[in-house]
């Protein structure tokens, strides 16, 4: 990938350099909206900035440059609006502690250990936020050599605290709509990704927890890419949806949007149509893509998340050998155009 500097990044953003410039640095004097698309836009076209620490910053009892480790398979890399939540979140929290974000993407399909830990040591990161999941043993190792907090994914590591929405309440609230509307075969449905994804085991859990909640029965045949070495590709999960609407199936939840909507255009193109014959809920609440109906699901409060990440980070920080924290905030049930009542 060529290298991109402040300039090139001032013309592709239709912003001035001074703009540029103090976004990078996490000057307060910028919006949040604006340092966010700028410091997502520079890790993502591969920029390395030269950060120069102030005196202030070389003091220990400042926060000092955060590292931000986004950790997404590039066949995944798709709409950035949870990216730009987040960082928004983490930009505004973080700019009056007299800290620099350094933002780093990272693909775990990739074997780079060694680089990753070479860049936390050369930048000198005190601290560092993880967005989305990595290897165990890399975020472990991440840990040791500076103050650590996961958004979303938790590594149940001592030195690792995590921030994560209700995911238990969430997937809960969409099984008892879909009750209250009348479905009593419910099924749940993901993709299998390239690293170990605990997110999707908590709300399938919660989705069994939400079945006997409303005295309905597990049946662990409408249940898809939860066996062991069961790995469906989306194209393979709406065959598999469309032989469990013919068996009765009338609604269907994926343990996030992306997965929901890309079953939606699937199904469709089987002659599938959602709600018609087939209610469908996913979690996150990102914007459904051009022209697809807006999935009913549970809406994740990512910016809060972000501020969160950075208050936790900040105590981190301050008590590295503290109990490790688990944060949950409640995300926001959307009803969308997917789901409907059946007749009685």
């Amino acid at each position: 990938m060529l290298k991109i500097n402040q300039q090139e990044l001032a013309k592709l953003l239709n912003l001035s350099q001074t703009t540029i410039s103090r976004s990078l640095a996490n000057h307060p004097a910028i919006n949040a909206e604006t340092k966010a698309l700028v410091l997502e836009t520079a890790a993502k076209m591969g920029y390395s900035q030269r950060i120069k620490r102030s005196s202030s910053q070389g003091n220990e009892d400042q926060p000092g440059i955060i590292g931000v480790l986004i950790s997404m398979p590039k066949r995944y890399s798709g709409p950035s609006e949870t990216f730009q939540e987040v960082l928004r979140g983490i930009a505004d929290k973080s700019s009056f502690h007299d800290s620099i974000l350094d933002v780093v993407y990272h693909d775990p399909a990739m074997n780079n250990t060694a680089q990753l830990i070479r860049r936390i040591k050369n930048a000198k990161w005190r601290g560092v936020i993880l967005i989305y999941p990595i290897e165990h043993a890399l975020a472990h190792e991440i840990a040791h050599q500076a103050a650590c907090v996961s958004i979303v994914e938790n590594y149940r590591h001592a030195l690792i605290d995590s921030v994560d929405v209700d995911q238990s309440d969430g997937i809960i609230s969409l099984v008892n709509k879909l009750h209250e509307m009348g479905h009593q075969k419910i099924a749940f449905v993901t993709w299998v990704y390239s690293v170990p994804t605990p997110w999707v085991m908590n709300r399938f859990g919660s989705y069994v927890e939400g079945l006997y909640c409303c005295n309905l029965e597990f049946n662990p045949d409408l249940a898809i890419n939860i066996r062991p070495n069961e790995s469906l590709e989306p194209w393979e999960c709406a065959d598999k949806v469309e032989e469990l609407v013919k068996q009765g199936v009338t609604a269907v939840i994926c343990p996030a949007d992306h997965q929901a909507y890309q079953l939606m255009l699937d199904l469709e193109k089987k002659g599938i149509r959602v709600p018609e014959d087939v209610s469908l809920t996913g979690f996150d609440g990102i914007p459904p893509p051009l022209r697809v109906k807006q999935l009913a699901t549970v809406k994740v409060p990512y910016e809060e998340l972000g501020r969160s990440a950075v208050h936790q980070l900040l105590r981190r920080m301050e008590q590295p050998t503290a109990p490790r924290r688990h944060i949950l905030v409640d995300g926001k049930v959307v009803d969308g155009l997917t789901i409907r009542k059946l007749d009685a």
